[in-house]
């Protein structure tokens, strides 16, 4: 512990620390304010147009309850309150949903059609930053650690008066981190507490979310503090030393990253969504055709041994819409549900891709965390076409249950409105994060164990 006062002593003493500081927490500052200000509005105008969207559903005329089932509403996915710090697929995804009889809609309006300049630039969200700008910080805090003292002659001096290598490299090491900490990880936690009160965090674990997201962030920050301070092992120069560790960053954070994405592009290609509906239109096609319709006359009338549908103890036209809508649900199911899974495969092997740069790791994994993966997004489609069939079943067995004979025509009003309970959905639980962030988190883990092994023959052969 003394020495890692010693060090950190040290450390203070040098103005680059407050530098690195005073940058991060501009950048950290201005990126989480303005990403706290959209996620406040876009929260607000979900809860002013979700409240508006009920009343008008049940402010509805009375109608069949068929023609209420076309009314539809529109329902929104739910405010991750983590965005402020990683939006991840948020912003590329729809974030709202028109739920309506007989089709499966597609989320609409897409966050980046209104990004800013900053967003465009690649600084537009926390996460950038960390992405970015930390690896800088760690190298800039890092490269010099050895180097600079074997070239002023003072690492010659330290062994010469029985210092051991492994306790100078792992006090400057762990002193270098804890100042990162504090530089990175104090920000970060205050802007995800921030987010939390202010934006609302009901059934997202926040607490426990922000701490496992807060320490992924500091295992990568570890990663480029270990790549610093191995180099400057063995740079003769703290000039070549930064130039190495520079060159390091450029491939590991800009080279990398995009050789990944095209290896995944390669290796796990995504699947048509024009394809996919495309067969899901000609399936409810077939189905719909007039001999479909007879056969499924002749079915029902033998169901329950009747001639005529004015015999049957329901209303044909809704017993046949219930059948058509579960023929629609198991194709949307197959069709969308392949679609859905191999994105999420697609999702998985980038994960994977983390071993070939731990920011494509973070990456991963900070989304995952945060909630704002592609997961969440697809829990969000699935639970609006939940609601949408449960709507079209209420609507459906209304008029089954009902026959309309004799000229009569079933008018429903506002107490089947209300049977209709509003959209509530909850986000998937942290296990679920956790278990799907099992893979970069490998990786990165991986890259950190790696790491320290390499350091362990570098520090055995440290020379002045």
């Amino acid at each position: 512990m003394r020495r890692v006062a010693a060090e950190l002593a040290l450390a203070w003493r040098d103005a680059r620390p407050r530098w690195i500081g005073a940058v991060l927490l501009l950048l950290l500052g201005v990126a989480g304010l303005g990403a706290w200000q959209g996620a406040a509005r876009y929260a607000a105008e979900v809860e002013r147009i979700t409240a508006a969207e009920r009343a008008r559903w049940l402010g509805q005329d009375a109608k069949n309850p068929h023609s209420a089932d076309h009314y539809g509403l529109w329902v929104f996915r739910p405010v991750a309150p983590l965005a402020v710090l990683d939006p991840g697929t948020g912003p590329y995804t729809g974030r709202m949903v028109r739920v309506e009889a007989h089709l499966f809609n597609d989320a609409v309006y897409r966050a980046v059609q209104d990004a800013g300049p900053l967003t465009r630039s690649g600084f537009g969200s926390v996460a950038d930053i960390v992405g970015l700008v930390v690896p800088l910080a760690a190298i800039l805090l890092g490269f010099s650690a050895f180097a600079a003292d074997r070239e002023r002659g003072t690492l010659r001096l330290a062994l010469g008066n029985g210092a051991r290598p492994g306790r100078l490299f792992a006090g400057r090491f762990a002193a270098l981190l804890l100042a990162l900490a504090a530089l990175v990880g104090l920000p970060l936690l205050a802007l995800g507490g921030f987010a939390a009160a202010s934006v609302g965090a009901e059934g997202w674990e926040v607490g426990p979310r922000l701490a496992v997201w807060t320490l992924a962030q500091l295992a990568y920050a570890a990663v480029f503090l270990l790549i610093a301070l191995l180099i400057s092992l063995s740079a003769r120069t703290a000039r070549g030393a930064l130039a190495a560790a520079l060159a390091v960053w450029v491939g590991l954070c800009v080279v990398a990253p995009r050789l990944a994405t095209a290896g995944v592009e390669v290796v796990a290609p995504a699947p048509s969504y024009r394809e996919a509906r495309a067969r899901i239109d000609a399936d409810l096609r077939d189905h719909r055709t007039a001999e479909a319709s007879d056969a499924q006359v002749r079915a029902a009338l033998a169901r329950y041994g009747a001639s005529d549908p004015d015999e049957l103890p329901v209303d044909l036209r809704g017993l046949t819409m219930i059948e058509n809508e579960h023929h629609a649900y198991a194709v949307y199911d197959r069709e969308l549900g392949t679609f859905f899974a191999g994105l999420a495969g697609r999702e998985r092997a980038f994960g994977w891709a983390g071993l070939l740069s731990p920011r494509v790791a973070l990456q991963a994994l900070s989304q995952t965390l945060a909630g704002t993966d592609f997961a969440q997004h697809a829990h969000f489609v699935w639970a609006a076409e939940a609601y949408r069939r449960g709507i079209s079943e209420r609507m459906n067995a209304e008029i089954r249950d009902n026959p309309q004979r004799g000229g009569r025509q079933l008018v429903a009003g506002p107490e089947l409105w209300r049977a209709i309970p509003p959209f509530t959905p909850a986000p998937l639980p942290l296990a679920r994060g956790l278990a799907d962030a099992a893979g970069p988190a490998l990786a990165l883990a991986l890259w950190l164990a790696a790491l320290a092994a390499l350091s362990v023959p570098l520090v055995r052969r440290l020379r002045p």
